[in-house]
């Protein structure tokens, strides 16, 4: 049996991990369910631990995978096993739009294949749309939470989005330092931690001015146990976080900042920005509760100003702050949905906590992280309450 390559050996210690976790977490469920369940965890959370890291690119690339024919087998690979798993529980996965899968899942592979890019250009959005807003939209017929029989440990459905992203915009695009791939320091925790905190602390005090401070935080927490806990922050961590960081950290802001950077214009990128960003908020709180509408809009201002001050001291690359804050207040505007104009101030805040712990430690696990301790830190408020 041969050894382990050295570029996969911290995704295959995490990766069993989370195996051991899945077990002790999900001991209550069918030996049936457990045998088809679990091999899948296993695969699927290898190349999840694994597809991002820059060392397992360099290899991969070392074999020749990531030529134009080879290039395709890694979708291949993550739709045969979404099939598999759906199949195995007497589903058909071939009904209605899902079957259009195998088309979305190769899509931007083909097309960085045939045009090869260097530069960061309007094109990567359209491409990373074109190949998201689809996969939202389709019906995959079949429950894919792992597993099915039991409170989840992750969708399969979900997770082969992530993948798609970090192999197609990591390994083919070649999108330098996504940071999609875990890594273990110290330095790195102390950042998630201060940003998670910052936030409930910034949090706390509207809660208290406005009034919607749960008056009784813990005691949902301490029925639900210590373990249960740690389990809904996994859940999170997978299930939502990693998806959204990816997407809005590692992939939307980094490559604005390398385009404004390229640019040399970031002063016409904040101004148009700030702009935008204001219009749309006041439009937001119009629509939603127009008696808050200065609560959006400074939040806007109290990202977008400081971001205008840290860009001129040049502390960071040229366009980073002002890539953080245009993608910090796109991904509160993101939660128009949720009803609550509040809520859409609040996840902007959060989106610049997300954004700044990316920025110090270009990975996407620990922006996902800290999105994970906030939205777990529901249990502190009445966010529910608040429109």
């Amino acid at each position: 049996m041969k050894s382990i390559p050295q570029p996969f050996l911290k995704g295959s210690l995490l990766t069993l991990l989370y195996l051991l976790l899945f077990v002790f977490y999900h001991g209550t469920i069918s030996g049936q369910e457990m045998a088809i369940t679990l091999p899948f965890v296993g695969i699927i959370y290898f190349l999840l631990f694994n597809i991002g890291n820059p060392d397992v690119q360099d290899y991969i690339e070392q074999k020749d995978l990531l030529n134009s024919h080879k290039s395709l087998f890694f979708p291949s690979l993550v739709w045969i096993i979404l099939v598999a798993y759906v199949s195995l529980h007497s589903e058909s996965p071939f009904e209605g739009s899902g079957s259009l899968l195998p088309f979305l899942f190769v899509f931007p592979v083909l097309y960085y294949q045939a045009y090869p890019r260097t530069d960061v250009g309007r094109i990567d959005y359209l491409i990373l749309l074109l190949f998201v807003l689809p996969l939202t939209l389709v019906k995959f017929h079949g429950d894919t939470t792992l597993p099915v029989k039991g409170n989840g440990f992750g969708s399969l459905y979900k997770i082969s989005w992530v993948l798609l992203m970090a192999y197609t915009y990591g390994s083919i695009r070649k999108i330098k330092d996504i940071g999609f791939y875990p890594v273990f320091k110290m330095s790195f925790l102390g950042i998630a931690l201060i940003s998670w905190a910052s936030f409930v602390g910034f949090v706390c005090l509207i809660a208290w001015s406005l009034g919607f401070v749960n008056p009784h935080p813990f005691e949902g927490l301490i029925q639900e146990g210590f373990s249960k806990s740690v389990l809904e922050i996994m859940r999170i961590w997978i299930g939502t976080a990693v998806f959204e960081e990816l997407f809005f950290r590692g992939l939307l802001q980094n490559m604005l900042a390398k385009q404004i950077n390229k640019s040399g214009a970031w002063k016409s990128y904040w101004t148009y920005g700030i702009v935008i960003m204001l219009i749309l908020s006041a439009l937001a709180s119009y629509a939603l509760a127009i008696e808050y509408i200065w609560f959006p809009i400074i939040v806007t201002l109290g990202l977008f100003i400081p971001a205008y001050f840290l860009e001129q001291k040049q502390w960071q690359a040229v366009g980073t702050y002002t890539a953080l804050a245009i993608i910090s207040m796109a991904f509160g505007l993101v939660h128009y949905h949720k009803g609550s104009i509040l809520f859409v101030g609040l996840a902007a805040v959060a989106g610049w906590a997300y954004g700044y712990t990316y920025l110090k430690t270009k990975n996407v696990f620990y922006a996902a992280l800290v999105h994970a301790l906030v939205n777990f830190s529901e249990f502190l408020f009445q966010l529910h309450d608040i429109k």
